[in-house]
């Protein structure tokens, strides 16, 4: 039953949308309804600015570590079900309840449950992801190599086999939540970081 409860309790915190939240509190605006369409960090940055954006990060982050954090809070320290609350908290934010079951790509959270887990691997993902963006400028691509990089990196340092497994699931799921963005990609319409959205008044 506590197990449960956990598992639910971080789907919640995962549901929560700081991307809307901030746009609404600050702009007055649903960053829904431009640019991607998306709540992460990304179509943050395109719509609210860097600063603004810099809180929706904070905050995607924020509840990746404290998902696992608040397990291990309540003595939960199989690795197999800390892997669920890490997912569960995931899936929040890609699947929110608060928004009609609709959410973001998960990355910045996804990077925050890795941090927990392993912050070595999850700074060394956050390098992976910031020398693609550099090369590129393309944040879904950056963040499609960051999540390889995480299953590649659990198998090098020899991790857990659960965060393997866990590392193998958020790369599939990664690249499900970015397949339109893949198709964007392949005809060379994705658009590039720093791109700016004009909000209509």
């Amino acid at each position: 039953m506590k197990i449960a409860l956990i598992i639910i309790s971080c789907y919640l915190l995962g549901s929560i949308p700081f991307g809307y939240i901030v746009g609404k509190l600050f702009k007055k605006v649903d960053i829904r309804e431009y640019g991607s369409g998306n709540i992460g960090a990304s179509n943050a940055l395109r719509i609210l600015g860097p600063s603004l954006a810099s809180f929706v990060v904070i905050g995607d982050i924020g509840k990746g570590i404290f998902s696992i954090y608040l397990a291990q809070h309540f003595n939960i320290d199989n690795l197999l079900i800390l892997t669920i609350t890490g997912l569960a908290v995931i899936c929040g934010h890609d699947w929110s309840l608060f928004l009609g079951f609709k959410g973001g790509k998960g990355i910045a959270t996804t990077i925050g449950v890795v941090f927990a887990f392993n912050p070595i691997i999850a700074l060394l993902a956050v390098t992976v992801w910031v020398i693609v963006i550099i090369i590129t400028r393309y944040t879904s691509l950056s963040s499609i190599f960051a999540l390889i990089s995480i299953f590649v990196f659990t198998i090098l340092f020899k991790q857990p086999y659960e965060y393997i497994v866990f590392g193998a699931i958020i790369l599939v799921l990664g690249i499900f939540k970015h397949k339109e963005n893949i198709e964007r990609l392949k005809s060379k319409k994705e658009r590039k970081i720093g791109e700016k959205i004009k909000i209509e008044k």
